[in-house]
């Protein structure tokens, strides 16, 4: 235990540097000139890998902080390119940038064997291609062919990874897992809806999705079997309920009843020997007969849901949630509670649908009818209804469902007061604190099971959506110290063994709440920076004064980049250079480019890695009668207007070849692209970022001034 308090706290300290340093750059500091931040954000990426350096030039018991900081200075470098794209108004989201970043990742996890860089490596592919794919400052209009062609490339490649995971020399389970997963997530989500091929890949996953379920079931990894019968068996159900629910029409809910009937009765009757073969088997099939189990429990609960609610439908009316209320008490949850010792699937199934068709009457009719006395029986009814599932259900997965509903159903009730009776406005979020000390008194005062978990979910979770209400008052900074206090609290006051759900929910919390004050505008980057830095030396003085006197922990072990350190300092200096090169180039580009001014009409959205910005739309962002090719290198000309400005000149440069005979004007500018549609071209100018929170003076700019060098390449430099 005391080997994994040293192990949090240097993650955390470590984690608090690196946002300290984080928000620093994103902030957007206007003291800070172009090639000071470049010059710094180099300096950061040193900073990680000397640190490396020196913690593997002497024999310590610390060499998880080593790889570490191996791992964190190459996460560094792709937050150093992405600097140079805010710095020159140049998109990080870029598909490049990700690229760019998997080098390094691979080399690092080739030369150490540290697989924290093959499994930082496999993100950065997965969102390479994401961005190539779903570029976030344009949308790309794919051909049905070419996005058959994406598709087919992406599976390719994944699977790659896939077999790379399972090799002697990497060997990931975290790999492993993600690839298989997003294999069949993507076939899964590319075989619905009205594109051209989703027909073709729907059969193709049918194949595909049986032959992973037979294969798997014969191999040593049978969690990829229970995986790929999973989403094969959901995939199925998707695909019958599209097919029926266009051939029966308003007959479908008597039809689902009828599916259901029949899916419960083979289950109850083969589900006996299912439990006879399992018995002193391999743990792997038990885990098949509890995974086969919770799929047809999901599918069944789904078809009822609709089965039932389309009937009630056809009889009443949402505007009355009397009927429902009574009819899913009488119909589903009195018989789930006779049926849960005799028939647990069935009463599981049951009770899972009579919950669900409960909240929602309750939400439908509190928003439709606000507070009149029917609503608020209608919720004592639910309330105590929901109540008693509670104390009589002993299945862990219906009881924390009704708990969640329990807790809905409160905190609905409790705003349809405040709107009617309270009327205390601004201060409404403060509701929530009943659910925090509600919650908060049950689970302290309650045993260590899943009612006592779901009451420190329902505690702390609420306190968290506390933070980011009351901007600018003293309440902000109060619940925002409360809670960075308790979910510190849930990490280190209770020993890793004895309660890892709560250590997991205060650490998952923890970084949730680090991330999101990102986006949070009462309190600048820049102090939550200073602060942020403050803290994490604290927490790294704390934890090195703790880890010096618990002795038993100090386990020597070998550097991993014994005998390898100057060819990975190679690959550090090559890193180095890149960052200095683009910087240098954009620096050159700004000094010696033409400038030119541009009529825009902007968005506002937010950059993944850099903060605030604006996505930008230019007239010459369209070529007017044109039918381009999609995805390719465009030199278009650009011509000065009275006004000023420049726009399309009718001329552009497709493959070597320009579309009508051009001659050269010393006053048109010839500009680099990117085709994207028929019409529209995107020219790498199209994200300019902005000091935090200053969007709205930007929301009347018309007017874009950049500098276009010799070569043809853009660089934005304002907006007016």
């Amino acid at each position: 235990m005391n080997l994994k308090r040293i192990h949090t706290g240097y993650l955390l300290g470590l984690s608090l540097l690196i946002s300290s340093v984080l928000y620093f750059f994103a902030s957007n500091w206007q003291g800070i000139e172009r090639i000071e931040k470049i010059s710094l954000a180099i300096g950061l990426m040193l900073l990680f890998f000397v640190g490396a350096t020196l913690l593997s030039r002497f024999q310590h018991s610390h060499r998880f902080l080593e790889r570490w900081l191996w791992l964190i200075g190459t996460i560094a470098f792709g937050v150093s390119v992405a600097l140079i794209g805010q710095t020159y108004n140049s998109h990080a989201d870029s598909y490049f940038l990700y690229l760019i970043w998997l080098v390094p990742a691979i080399i690092f996890g080739a030369l150490t064997g540290y697989k924290a860089f093959y499994v930082l490596g496999f993100l950065l592919s997965q969102l390479a291609f994401y961005f190539y794919v779903f570029p976030s400052s344009y949308f790309p209009d794919w051909k049905a062919g070419t996005a058959l062609i994406l598709i087919f490339i992406y599976l390719l490649f994944t699977h790659a990874w896939f077999f790379l995971s399972r090799s002697s020399w990497l060997r990931s389970n975290w790999i492993m897992f993600g690839s298989f997963c997003l294999i069949h997530l993507v076939f899964i989500a590319s075989s619905f809806g009205y594109w051209e091929y989703s027909t073709l890949i729907g059969w193709l996953y049918v194949g595909y999705g049986l032959i992973s379920v037979f294969l798997w079931k014969h191999r040593e990894e049978k969690e990829l079997f229970i995986l790929a019968g999973i989403a094969l068996g959901f995939f199925l159900f998707g695909k019958m309920v599209a097919v029926l629910g266009d051939a029966f029409g308003d007959l479908m809910p008597f039809f689902l009843l009828i599916v259901v009937g029949v899916i419960v009765f083979l289950t109850i009757k083969y589900l006996p020997r299912l439990e006879r073969s399992e018995k002193g088997s391999e743990a792997w099939k038990r885990v098949f007969k509890s995974s086969l189990l919770f799929v047809v429990t999901v599918v069944s609960t789904v078809m009822l849901i609709s089965a039932f609610s389309g009937i009630m439908f056809l009889i009443f009316s949402w505007d009355h949630a009397l009927p429902f209320v009574f009819s899913s008490l009488f119909l589903l949850l009195l018989p789930g509670l006779a049926l849960k010792e005799k028939i647990p699937f069935l009463s599981t199934i049951l009770l899972l649908s009579g919950l669900s068709i409960l909240s929602s009457a309750n939400l439908i009719d509190a928003f439709s009818n606000g507070l009149q006395p029917k609503t608020v029986v209608v919720m004592l009814i639910s309330f105590c209804m929901i109540g008693v599932v509670l104390k009589l259900t002993t299945n862990a997965w219906v009881g924390s469902y009704a708990y969640l509903l329990a807790n809905g159903v409160l905190l609905l009730f409790l705003f349809e007061v405040e709107e009617s009776l309270l009327a205390i406005d601004s201060h409404e979020p403060l509701l929530l604190l009943v659910l925090v000390f509600g919650n908060g008194l049950i689970h302290i005062l309650g045993r260590d099971d899943w009612f006592n978990r779901n009451a420190l979910v329902y505690s702390i979770v609420p306190l968290f959506i506390l933070t980011f209400f009351f901007e600018g008052e003293w309440l902000y900074w109060l619940l925002n110290s409360v809670f960075l206090l308790l979910s510190t609290l849930l990490v280190f006051y209770k020993p890793w063994q004895s309660n890892p759900f709560r250590y997991w929910v205060g650490l998952i919390l923890w970084y949730a709440f680090l991330f999101y004050k990102y986006y949070d505008i009462a309190w600048s980057l820049v102090h939550k920076s200073i602060t942020l830095l403050v803290a994490g030396l604290l927490v790294l003085g704390i934890t090195r004064m703790v880890s010096r006197k618990y002795k038993e922990t100090a386990v020597e072990e070998p550097t991993f980049v014994a005998g390898r350190w100057k060819l990975i300092w190679l690959v550090v200096i090559l890193m180095v250079s890149f960052i200095a090169y683009n910087g240098v180039k954009n620096e050159v580009a700004l000094q010696s480019g033409k400038e030119v001014r541009l009529a825009l009409a902007p968005v506002d959205p937010r950059s993944m890695l850099q903060g605030d910005y604006v996505t930008l739309r230019y007239d010459i962002s369209t070529l007017p009668g044109t039918v381009l090719p999609s995805n390719k290198k465009i030199k278009v000309v650009l011509t000065p207007t009275s006004e000023g400005l420049y726009e399309y000149g009718g001329y552009y440069k497709i493959e070597g070849k320009w579309n009508k005979s051009y001659e050269p004007s010393d006053d048109d500018i010839v500009m680099n692209g990117t085709t994207y549609s028929d019409h529209d071209v995107q020219y790498g100018i199209e994200s300019f970022f902005i000091p935090e929170g200053a969007g709205d003076s930007f929301e009347g700019i018309t007017t874009a001034i950049i500098k276009v060098s010799e070569s043809g390449n853009a660089l934005l430099i304002e907006l007016e």
